[in-house]
Formats: structure tokens, sequence, C-alpha cells
């Protein structure tokens, strides 16, 4: 019979957990190489606006559907080999994008590559769970989101490179070897599947989802809507107002990203989340406007460096406090619950911030955009904190 992975109590940085930096730095490289430019690609293809923002949502649609089951099949098989499926799979299907010449087949493979991406997102953070000591998870995970951060820094400026040098065509292959060189790496990871009662199958609400868990979820679709705007728009922005460097935006964020991450991490687990999300809503709203109204490189970096302090920290502090508040079975289960709302946040920002920017232009929509990420956070978090969790602690309703 397999053994429960042992670990240190509180050791850190072993060799499984660097590994997993490695893994999640090349994965999320395959992605932030790719996200940015396939509004681009798509209006390369023939799409309008409208349609090209559209398109750039279905990836998280599809996550958005697959987000529940992902979850409970990363809480019921192998966790290891259900990443490494799944991210070949993701990299063969960002490959593919080349073999597309329609915006209609674009939609195709963007919704089939979000089903392999679902579960390698869901699944990195249930592995994260069992090599990371418990007492020490929101550090852990500070550490595992710098290695997204430095792919964000990296991969949007690499893929614009390769886009100059290949017209589209490097930028998705490296893609495609970065994802599945991840998934190579995963495969010779040491790990046992931690002993799991045997018991007829059943699927029950709160095999889907945590109830419990689900304002945070709201919060995390505030901050991914945000995020999803940025990222689907700034370069657009860029264009249309004459910003030269707006590529720096994305550096900018991540230096202040690789300072802050493991501060937030070790904040969060000796003082708890609210200390973090209070005032990441309010600066990831005025990172939001500062965007929207920017019309020099200096304002959009000032801008960058709110969103990295607001949504940056506040986002990957939500998915630690999740995955922390569980039992370690329950680990897919609560990254889900998290990442159900950042799908969301996914999906609907680039679909109807297309719209928003049509009928209104960038400023307004932006600056609408940020009155409602602060006033729906802060009711999200006054309800979470003021009734929920007491709710919780005093009837175990959960």
């Amino acid at each position: 019979m397999d053994k429960t992975l042992e670990r240190p109590e509180k050791k850190l940085f072993t060799r499984e957990f660097c590994l997993l930096l490695f893994v999640n730095l090349f994965s999320g490289m395959a992605g932030q190489m790719t996200q940015p430019l396939i509004a681009k690609f798509a209006m390369h293809l023939g799409a309008g606006l409208e349609q090209a923002s559209a398109i750039t949502s279905l990836m998280s649609f599809a996550g958005l559907i697959l987000c529940p089951f992902a979850g409970i099949v990363a809480d019921r098989v192998n966790r290891k080999a259900l990443y490494v499926v799944s991210n070949i799979c993701y990299g063969l299907l960002l490959i593919s994008h080349l073999f597309v010449k329609t915006p209609t087949g674009l939609t195709v493979i963007r919704f089939t590559t979000g089903i392999a991406f679902s579960f390698t997102n869901i699944v990195i953070y249930a592995l994260s769970a069992v090599y990371i000591p418990k007492e020490r998870y929101g550090e852990g995970m500070g550490y595992i989101a710098l290695a997204t951060i430095l792919s964000q820094a990296a991969g949007p400026a690499l893929g614009t490179a390769l886009l100059d040098i290949s017209d589209f065509v490097l930028t998705f292959v490296i893609a495609g070897i970065f994802a599945i060189m991840s998934a190579v790496v995963v495969l010779f990871m040491p790990y046992h599947e931690e002993p799991r009662e045997r018991k007829a199958f059943s699927l029950r609400i709160s095999d889907l989802i945590a109830p419990e868990l689900l304002l945070f979820s709201f919060l995390a679709a505030l901050f991914s809507t945000a995020n999803g705007l940025i990222s689907t728009f700034l370069v657009l922005i860029g264009d249309e107002r004459k910003i030269e460097g707006i590529a720096l935006f994305f550096t900018v964020y991540s230096v202040c990203m690789v300072a802050l991450r493991p501060v937030a991490g070790k904040l969060l687990d000796k003082k708890g989340i609210y200390v973090i999300l209070i005032p990441s809503i309010i600066l990831a709203g005025l990172g939001l406007w500062l965007v929207g109204i920017g019309t020099t490189l200096a304002v959009m970096l000032i801008g960058g460096i709110c969103k990295a302090f607001g949504q940056g920290s506040g986002n990957p502090s939500i998915q630690a406090h999740c995955i922390k508040s569980v039992d370690t079975k329950r680990a897919g289960v609560a990254s889900s619950t998290c990442q159900i709302g950042q799908h969301i946040g996914n999906t609907i920002a680039p679909w109807l911030g297309g719209k928003a920017v049509a009928a209104m232009g960038y400023e307004k929509s932006f600056t609408w955009a940020a009155v409602l990420l602060v006033i729906l956070g802060a009711v999200a978090l006054l309800v979470q904190r003021l009734w929920l969790d007491r709710k919780i602690k005093e009837d175990h309703i959960f």
C-alpha cells in the first residue's frame, strides 16, 4: 500500500518543492507567452474586436465549466498522473494553434485548450498541498505564486519578441514545449498517494465545491475580472494612445510581486487573510482606474504597481487560504472552488469588456469596473468576515 509522503514538519525548500517551483514557472510561461496575443491572433485571422475579445475568454469559459469536475477528479485519482497527462495535452494544443486558419477554428481550439488547462491548473495546487507543510502553506504558496509572477514578467515579453521574428509560429511552438517539459519534470518527481477510504461512488454538491469558500471565490472573480481587462486590452490601449514601451507594465508589475509575494505569504500564515484582502481590494480598483485613464507610460506603470499590491497579492492569497482551510484530501475541491471565481472573472472580462469598450471607450469602461470592484469586494469581505466565518465556527454548518 502506498504511504503518505513524509514531510519534515517545518522544512519548506525540499527537493520536491524546488522542482514544483520550476514546473509552475514553465507551465506559467506557456500560458503567459500566448494569452496576451490571442486577441491579436484572432484579428490576424479576420475577427473583429468584439469577436476577438470573446475568443480570448473561451479558455477561461471552458475552465469554468470543467473546474468543479476537475477538483473532484484531482481528489479521487492519482494527482501526479493527472497533471502529466493534462499538461502534455495542453502543450500539444498550444502548438496546434498554428494549424488554425479561421476565427471559427480558433474558437474550437481555444475552448479545447481550456479543458486541458483547467485540469493542469487545479492539480498543480493540489500537488502543492502534498509537498508544503500546512503551517507554512501561505509562505509556500507565496513562492509558488512567485514562479507564476516570473512567468508573467518573462512570458509576454518573450511571446512578443518571438512574434516579431516568426509571425506567431515560434511563440506557440515554444509555449507548447514549455508545457510538455513541465509534465516531464513532474513525471520524475517522487510522489505517493495519501490513503483514501474506499467507498461507493457518489456525487454531492460538497464534492464539487466547498460552500464555505464561495464568497472567497466571488472575490477571486472580482480580482480576475480586473486582471482580465488589463491583460486583454493593455496592448490595444497602448497602441491607440501611442504609449511607447507599454510592455514595461508587465515588468514593473512582476518586479513588485517578486518582493511582495513571500512577505504576503508569511503575513497570511501569521495574521490571516483579511489583513491582506482589505488593502488589496482598494489597490486593485485604483490600478484598474489608472490603466483606464492613463495616457503616459508613467501613469500606466503606477497602475502596474497598484495591480501588484492589489490583484497580484489578493488572488494568490485567496488560493492559499482556501486550500489551507480544508483537509489535504479536499485540496482539489478547495482549489477548484477558488478557481471557479477566477475563471468567471477571466471569462466575462474580455467579453463584457469588449462590449463596454465598444459602447463607452476605455476610460469610462475601466472607471466603472474599478468602482464596482471596490464596492462589491468590500461588501463580500464584510459578509464573509462578520457573518459567515462566525456562523461556520458556531454551527459547523459545512
